[in-house]
């Protein structure tokens, strides 16, 4: 299903906005591990592809994680992910992970990702979305900027690490 169309008017209008099914964690996966290494987690922690891909095709059918891809032609460019948090509020999401290949940053493609991941929490009954933007990578600076500035979120607080 294709649901760019219910996206911002977007100046990346040949990039198609899906949501992922169990038949893209084969695509998915290495992309997630560009991103883990670009990270600062990737200092202290390693990415098991294995682990990844079975997560994925677990939580993805069950729509635990939603996965929304970012495809120019066949080639994954982009992606956010969130999953939602009801044990004991309302329901929440929370994003887990929002990346865009680096020649693609500065055009609206984040910002159509996030809108979207935004609109569809919000269709599926989440009053919250939370962005714990902890990757340590120079990127997400810009990433905070846009969720400031373009989608009025409000810094609630810091992500503060200790490796063991």
């Amino acid at each position: 299903m294709n649901i760019a169309a219910r996206a911002l008017k977007s100046a990346t209008p040949h990039i198609e906005l899906r949501l992922a099914t169990k038949d893209d964690v084969a695509r998915i996966v290495p992309f997630l591990a560009v991103f883990f290494a670009r990270s600062r987690w990737a200092e202290n922690l390693a990415f098991h592809s294995d682990r990844a891909t079975q997560y994925l095709e677990h939580t993805i059918p069950l729509n635990y994680a939603v996965y929304i891809l970012a495809l120019d032609g066949d080639e994954l460019v982009g992606l956010i992910s969130y999953h939602t948090y009801k044990v004991f509020t309302d329901p929440m999401a929370v994003m887990d992970e929002t990346y865009v290949l680096p020649h693609l940053r500065r055009t609206d493609l984040g910002r159509r990702l996030v809108y979207l991941a935004m609109h569809m929490a919000k269709g599926d009954g989440c009053k919250v979305m939370n962005f714990p933007v902890s990757s340590g990578m120079y990127e997400q600076r810009s990433l905070i900027n846009m969720l400031v500035r373009h989608f009025g979120c409000e810094p609630m607080g810091l992500l503060l690490r200790k490796v063991l």
